[in-house]
């Protein structure tokens, strides 16, 4: 029996231009409506988060910063879990390195974020996983940025913790995704979803697969496993 629904956003509730998803913002209120948790999992910063969280009508818990951070509820302290300094050492070394060619990197809301950096696809991720081969760190590429964070800590992980939290089994939640670092999530979660714009990896750990992409993938996914709530 599915309890809850864990979810990412950019690209699986948005469209191809990261907008939400009107339909999907609307068939997530109906699960929390009807008793069904909807739970949040990005890699966006904890402010975007908490405003998401209010502005679509879910109960307020999410994962931020890809696992770094997470919140139960909309009264839930902020909990931090990876060491950013290492993730900051990390970042200082690929500044050395691209402004030797001329390159800036564009970072992403470094004020805002507590566990982890985030930059601008404006440089090759691949290069990038090169160059810190041998750190303490997991590069991730989401698609829409690249994220450095301490190893051992991503979506997948942290969601053990938002499900003990609640009190519901990991076995009870349908986790949807569309990129690589949704991958573990997607395995963790009782039922494994992604939307058909999903990367290849993502949609080999997943056990359906949309027929439709980005936002009303969502939708898609949704009426087929809670029956009950959208057939009424």
């Amino acid at each position: 029996m599915l309890r809850a629904v864990i979810t990412d956003i950019d690209g699986t509730l948005t469209d191809e231009r990261r907008r939400l998803s009107t339909c999907a913002i609307e068939t997530i209120r109906i699960l929390q409506d009807n008793g069904i948790q909807v739970v949040l999992a990005s890699g966006n910063t904890s402010c975007i988060l908490k405003g998401l969280s209010k502005l679509i009508g879910t109960s307020g818990t999410f994962i931020g910063e890809n696992g770094g951070v997470y919140r139960v509820g909309f009264t839930g302290e902020l909990k931090i879990l990876p060491n950013r300094q290492i993730a900051l050492d990390a970042l200082d070394l690929l500044t050395r390195h691209f402004q030797e060619q001329g390159i800036t990197l564009d970072m992403y809301s470094p004020r805002e974020r507590f566990a982890d950096v985030a930059f601008a696809r404006n440089v090759p991720v691949d290069e990038v996983r090169g160059l810190l081969a041998n750190w303490n760190v997991s590069v991730l590429d989401t698609n829409f940025a690249i994220h450095i964070q301490e190893k051992g800590f991503s979506k997948g992980s942290t969601f053990r913790h938002i499900a003990g939290d609640l009190g519901i089994p990991q076995s009870e939640f349908l986790a949807i995704g569309d990129s690589e670092n949704d991958t573990d999530m997607i395995q963790a979660a009782g039922m494994g979803c992604c939307v058909a714009n999903a990367g290849q990896e993502v949609k080999q750990a997943a056990a359906y697969i949309s027929s439709i992409p980005y936002g009303e993938g969502f939708v898609e996914v949704m009426t087929r496993f809670f029956p009950h709530i959208f057939e009424r």
